[in-house]
């Protein structure tokens, strides 16, 4: 069975989003006026403790709806409120009701032993994760949990 790889709730999210607008990370940061450093350390769960002003900016130039841009704020608060790992990710699942994770295709390969990658994804739509979108060999996934 695979295990999705993650960062921090915030960073896939942050992730996700600047993915599905097209983004580059040298884009994103551009348009949001912080380093490519900073969002990189963002996605990659470097940065724990996101200010808000840097939510803000980011929530900006991602364009986000209001719903989106809650979502994206209680994230990040969680990340603040709770460093803790898995409790972590416990957090933003209860505050957000959906939780979500990442998975490298490319450590998917036949010859790593763990099968195809479309039977790791398969895998994961059977535990109710569903795929939102795929790109550079990343899968980003999530699930709502149930109330």
């Amino acid at each position: 069975m695979t295990t999705p790889t993650r960062t921090s709730p915030f960073g896939s999210l942050l992730q996700f989003h600047r993915i599905r607008e097209g983004y580059t990370q040298q884009q994103l940061a551009d348009f949001s006026a912080l380093s490519v450093r900073a969002i990189r350390d963002l996605e990659h769960g470097r940065v724990e403790r996101p200010r808000q002003d840097t939510v803000r900016l980011l929530a900006d130039a991602l364009r986000l709806d209001e719903q989106s841009r809650d979502h994206f704020a209680r994230a990040a608060r969680a990340v603040q409120a709770d460093r803790a790992g898995a409790a972590e990710w416990a957090a933003v699942a209860a505050r957000t009701g959906y939780e979500y994770a990442t998975i490298l295709l490319a450590s998917l390969s036949p010859d790593a032993g763990d099968g195809a990658w479309e039977s790791a994804l398969n895998d994961m739509a059977k535990q109710s994760w569903r795929l939102l979108a795929v790109d550079q060999g990343v899968a980003f996934l999530e699930r709502r949990l149930a109330v």
